[in-house]
């Protein structure tokens, strides 16, 4: 009965850190671009995204007024050319569907100004005693008469400002005349270097003008390996019981790790890993939980290898975003153009540090590895 209690008391507070940050996240979330607010644009002036690109190419008369009616905000003539907004849901198509940490993550949209920074409230929950994982705020017995306590959640921030990626590529000129390749050439290429980029600074990130990733943050906890270069089921034990009760996690797992994570079985033999079923959707799965394989993170061995998250803890900043140049000069004698692909984001952990427990000594978050 008394563990049924404290489970209890665990997701309550898991439930309790949502709704607070998710309320201090709302006055984000109802900014809207330029482009959206009614009676800025009466009509789309690009029908197609692979249009948009030829427009940016040709600097035609088109993406001048397209400039213009976006109030030139978003769309800088000197840093680049905004996509239009209703084609972008098809450019960030793969990264919502296949990313690692956008696809459950905590999105802010852009905004105006797009890359102003905010900061976001979060519970102080770090500390070394059972009361710090409620932020502060701890009951005590009085007698009847006495001094009642006179405790208030403790809050901290986190800022986040949109920091510049960028890529580029070199099209044809008969590319470029032909829209509709156009569009695919660039979506298939754009898409997927972004997922793979965005992702491998939200795992492995310093902070330093670039976002702050999940294995290098302060909430990051590091369990103790049982043996180096390896993964047994007790790792994995130590892991699951140092996560935040009540969460989405996932396993974030290297590739180099996969035979070692298909082969694991208990002492009586059985294996614990299910595979899933790539034709119907079904991923992978250990301990109840889904697997992403990735190279994205630090080989076997390392720390990050492997990692049970639960990425709505993550925040990411959106910012200007995703804009295209282009330049002939380079390869003008070759009839070739370099298209320029950027944009800015920014990521961390919605969580200040690990947290201990209830019970004084376990150190629980939402993000878990294994040491070296």
């Amino acid at each position: 009965m008394g563990d049924e209690k404290k489970e209890m008391t665990e997701l309550q507070l898991a439930e309790f850190v949502k709704k607070q940050v998710t309320e201090g996240l709302k006055p984000f979330l109802k900014v809207e671009r330029p482009e959206a607010e009614k009676g800025v644009i009466e009509k789309p002036l690009y029908n197609s995204f692979g249009g948009f690109l030829q427009s940016v190419v040709n600097h035609d008369k088109t993406l001048a007024e397209y400039v213009e009616k976006t109030l030139s905000m978003d769309s800088d003539p000197a840093g680049g050319y905004l996509v239009p907004e209703k084609h972008i849901p098809g450019i960030l198509k793969v990264a919502s569907e296949d990313g690692i940490v956008r696809s459950k993550a905590t999105v802010i949209p852009a905004g105006t100004p797009p890359d102003a920074e905010v900061n976001i409230p979060v519970l102080n929950q770090a500390g070394a005693a059972s009361h710090d994982m409620f932020a502060g705020v701890w009951f005590q017995w009085t007698n009847e008469g006495g001094a009642k306590p006179d405790k208030e959640p403790a809050f901290d921030s986190i800022k986040l400002a949109p920091e510049e990626y960028s890529a580029s590529t070199i099209l044809t000129d008969k590319l470029i005349r032909n829209a509709k390749a156009l569009e695919a050439f660039v979506k298939a290429i754009y898409s997927r270097a972004q997922v793979a980029y965005e992702d491998y600074y939200f795992l492995n990130g310093n902070g330093v003008n670039q976002p702050l990733g999940i294995i290098n943050s302060p909430a990051y906890i590091q369990a103790a390996r049982t043996g180096a270069g390896a993964i047994i089921i007790a790792d994995l034990l130590l892991m699951l019981a140092q996560i935040i009760p009540g969460g989405k996690y996932e396993w974030i797992i290297s590739r180099s790790a996969y035979a070692q994570i298909i082969n694991l079985a208990d002492a009586a033999g059985n294996t614990v890993f299910i595979g899933g079923d790539i034709t119907k959707g079904v991923k992978d799965r250990l301990f109840g939980y889904p697997i992403k394989w990735t190279f994205r993170v630090p080989a076997l061995g390392a720390v990050g290898d492997i990692t049970l998250a639960d990425c709505s803890y993550y925040l990411i900043k959106d910012g200007f975003g995703p804009a295209f140049d282009t330049s002939k000069h380079v390869y003008f004698t070759s009839n070739k153009t370099i298209l320029k692909m950027f944009g800015n984001v920014d990521g961390q952990p919605w969580v200040n540090g690990t947290i201990t427990a209830e019970d004084g000594a376990t150190e629980i978050s939402p993000f878990v590895g294994l040491s070296v």
